[in-house]
């Protein structure tokens, strides 16, 4: 302990643990993107941009046939938000939307976690158009998204790998050290594979469960 806080070394240095948390299925109950979604046509309805809306309404039938990948769907989605969403509007769709649907229980725990000494790293494949907002009325330190690119070829979601070398880039650039990974899904497994994590698994899918225990990796349903 130093100062009443948590410290780990790693080569004799000493470092400020990270606890990396997901958005959607963890920390939020619910899909930040659908609800996002609904929130965004209903200002298109409200404002009376039924072409924009129809274009939409489109993407998402697409994508349910699967006609059009998933990021094929988000992408155009994100870019018409980015151009037609106020800073106003983001923040009223976090605090009266996202807000209640946080898992409570869980922030109580990433509350005990920063008042030892943790960083908090919120880290989500979500659009980086609510993310800041929301990281910000969580007390988070720090935050990473998916961000929009200038084409769909160069947009990358934030997830996978690229999820977990994001994290270790704050880490590395913030003298922290990633102790904690909270997340419900597989595609989170680069940084569960992590060593010497506490891994927090919030209603995690069979196949996590499976794959974890199969590596012999131990972890807490929270």
């Amino acid at each position: 302990m130093v100062n009443g806080h948590e410290k780990m070394t790693a080569d004799g240095v000493e470092l400020t643990p990270c606890a990396v948390v997901d958005l959607d299925g963890t920390l939020l109950r619910g899909n930040s993107f659908r609800l996002f979604i609904r929130f965004l046509a209903g200002k298109l309805r409200r404002e009376g941009r039924y072409a924009s809306l129809s274009r939409m309404i489109a993407l998402l039938a697409a994508r349910r046939l699967r006609l059009i990948s998933h990021v094929g769907m988000k992408y155009p989605i994100h870019r018409l938000a980015s151009r037609i969403v106020t800073d106003a509007e983001l923040a009223d769709f976090t605090n009266r939307i996202l807000l209640p649907a946080v898992n409570a229980p869980l922030l109580d725990e990433l509350k005990r976690l920063k008042a030892s000494g943790h960083c908090l790293l919120l880290a989500t494949a979500a659009p980086d158009l609510y993310v800041p907002q929301l990281s910000l009325q969580l007390g988070f330190d720090a935050w990473t998204a998916t961000s929009l690119s200038s084409t769909l070829k160069d947009y990358a979601e934030n997830r996978g790998a690229r999820k977990r070398d994001r994290a270790l880039d704050f880490a590395r650039q913030h003298g922290c050290i990633i102790a904690v990974v909270a997340t419900d899904h597989e595609d989170d497994l680069p940084l569960l594979l992590l060593p010497d994590l506490r891994r927090l698994l919030v209603n995690p899918t069979p196949v996590l469960r499976t794959k974890l225990s199969e590596s012999s990796l131990t972890f807490h349903e929270f």
